[in-house]
């Protein structure tokens, strides 16, 4: 197949260089580069794909990233950016893809725009009874700021949005009582008499990642192994702020495990109704006080490349990042009824004899 991979410029940036370095070697010193799992992630996925004889193209998220993608004749695209790399508008650029009415990987705009909007989204669990952190959308209008709910324990997380997008130029902030919190909202009116706030509990406990692969139409979702990270108490609170780091430490909890047999009844629910496909990434937090397991996020734009907690918790069970990335883009075709050939079709024969 042909394969268009959606891609940071700075990722790419890192396959130039690899190529550059590739052709001023010897086949033998190549072949020994090839086998070594330092090499950045994104030639590890490039290799990967190149394991089933697709033909690969990478294309930056930019203006001009439609008429490429058209103009191609590409069989399907992988997305691998971020909120960092389409500048906080993950929707819009998977919008992108739905517009070029080729096969993509992952889930559709509205499934995104959804998840991303984190007020949005913390509502539709509290309809649907899902149990997620105490949480309010202050709605400022005309400067006005809406009573405080009674029933808060701080701190709380305070989270400032702009038509449904996170505003990065605001940061996330730490609020230890009633008092911080006015004075914040109320300091933010300098720059915006008209916008939304999300104050949200900061809850102390657990916090695990469950990874689900698969699509409800083809009766495949399944689950990875969950990591639990590990913080110090002082430095927990603050870690909570910055959930796109890969440093902390991890435990691996089996899908044996009770608490993960709880999580996985959640997740399979959150997951179809919001219309996920064939990978994300559901967060948990299980409360220290209470022992309930609240529903934190659903990330179905969470990282496909060999350093993110998909890749490592396949790693964990056994499974090659080679073996993981085609199995998604399996699931994808089969998805979009597309015809199987070559090693995906022997793939798909092998999974349905074991």
């Amino acid at each position: 197949m042909k394969i268009a991979i959606l891609s940071d410029p700075s990722l790419i940036s890192q396959i130039e260089s690899k190529e550059g370095a590739k052709s001023k070697e010897s086949k033998e010193t190549t072949e020994n580069i090839q086998d070594d799992d330092s090499k950045p992630p994104i030639v590890r996925l490039q290799n990967a794909l190149r394991d089933f004889e697709n033909k690969i193209s990478f294309i930056a998220p930019k203006f001009e990233a439609l008429t490429e993608l058209q103009q191609n004749s590409f069989d399907l695209i992988l997305n691998t950016t971020n909120k960092f790399s389409t500048h906080n508008r993950p929707a819009q650029h998977i919008g992108l893809l739905e517009l070029t009415r080729i096969p993509f990987c992952g889930s559709q705009m509205d499934s995104v725009t959804i998840c991303k909007n984190k007020p949005f989204f913390k509502s539709l669990l509290q309809l649907n009874s899902i149990a997620t952190p105490k949480f309010q959308i202050l709605k400022i209008q005309g400067g006005k700021i809406p009573k405080i709910r009674k029933d808060f324990n701080f701190p709380l997380i305070l989270k400032f949005y702009h038509a449904g997008i996170h505003t990065q130029s605001i940061l996330d902030k730490i609020i230890t009582n009633l008092d911080e919190l006015q004075e914040n909202l109320k300091s933010h009116l300098k720059k915006s008499r008209t916008y939304v706030a999300l104050a949200e509990e900061y809850i102390r406990g657990r916090k695990i990642y469950l990874p689900i692969l698969g699509n409800e139409l083809n009766g495949n979702i399944h689950f990875l192994p969950a990591i639990e990270t590990m913080h110090s108490e002082e430095d927990e609170l603050q870690a909570r702020l910055q959930s796109n780091s890969n440093e902390e430490e991890r435990k691996f909890l089996e899908l044996t495990d009770p608490l993960v047999k709880r999580a996985r009844k959640i997740a399979i629910k959150a997951y179809n109704f919001f219309n996920c496909h064939d990978y994300a990434m559901v967060v948990f937090i299980l409360d220290k006080k209470t022992n309930n397991l609240l529903l934190h996020e659903i990330n179905p734009i969470t990282s496909l490349l060999s350093d993110g907690k998909i890749a490592i918790a396949a790693e964990h069970l056994g499974i090659s990042y080679s073996e993981l990335i085609n199995d998604i883009i399996l699931s994808t075709l089969l998805r979009y009824d597309v015809k199987l050939k070559g090693k995906y079709a022997k793939r798909f024969k092998s999974i349905n004899k074991e």
